[in-house]
């Protein structure tokens, strides 16, 4: 079990060490101080760190971080969107099987079916442009994409504080996390996408991530969270 426990931290612990390697100074201060003051391991993580739930946002999270960029905006932004409903699928599927609220376990499969469905569109985005010709520098943090993907990353790493002890609690917080982090995706793909059917794409998923972002706290104030 003891082991368990520590692989998830690791996967964690370095994917903030190579980020802030990538930041600029002020960065790597502002995410110094949140790690030692245990921000980016938060309460949320130390009691829900071996759940499937947290092991799918970890997953997902190293897998977009080690991601190479091909330095073509269109299919760099539909990859990493991919890793992205990739984690929000496996979450899903923790909820449909461990989960015990109905309303919730109906919400995982209309999430996991739809996020599935915008994956097909996303490997044929992939497909398309694999081998386009480069339209930005992916290793300029300071301004444009670059910065913008970096600063989305960054923004993914910080976890919620709250406790959340059940599978269900657990799935409505890192769900509204996940769909959070998605809509600055979405806008990050409305400002550089170049491809119009890609643009369309994220605006319909900003819209539905918005509406269960919702529904979310609805559920949440409905069970006294």
């Amino acid at each position: 079990m003891k082991n368990r426990l520590i692989m998830p931290l690791i996967a964690i612990a370095a994917i903030v060490a190579s980020c802030q390697n990538q930041q600029s100074n002020n960065q790597n201060d502002s995410v110094a101080n949140a790690d030692s003051s245990g921000h980016a391991m938060s309460d949320t993580s130390s009691n829900m760190k071996d759940s499937p739930i947290m092991v799918s946002m970890n997953k997902m999270m190293e897998n977009m971080h080690k991601m190479e960029k091909s330095g073509n905006a269109d299919h760099d932004l539909a990859a990493s969107l991919h890793e992205h409903h990739m984690g929000a699928i496996d979450m899903a599927e923790a909820e449909l099987q461990n989960g015990s609220d109905d309303k919730l376990k109906k919400m995982a499969q209309a999430i996991k079916e739809k996020q599935g469905k915008e994956i097909q569109d996303l490997d044929g985005l992939i497909a398309k442009y694999k081998n386009a010709a480069k339209n930005y520098d992916p290793t300029n943090l300071d301004k444009g994409l670059g910065k913008a993907t970096s600063d989305d990353m960054m923004a993914m790493m910080a976890m919620p504080k709250e406790k959340a002890i059940t599978v269900d609690q657990q799935f409505v917080m890192m769900m509204s996390k996940h769909h959070a982090d998605g809509l600055k995706m979405g806008n990050t793909i409305l400002q550089f996408a170049k491809d119009p059917m890609f643009k369309s794409m994220a605006t319909k998923m900003v819209a539905d991530q918005t509406k269960e972002i919702k529904e979310f706290e609805n559920w949440q104030v409905q069970h006294h969270r």
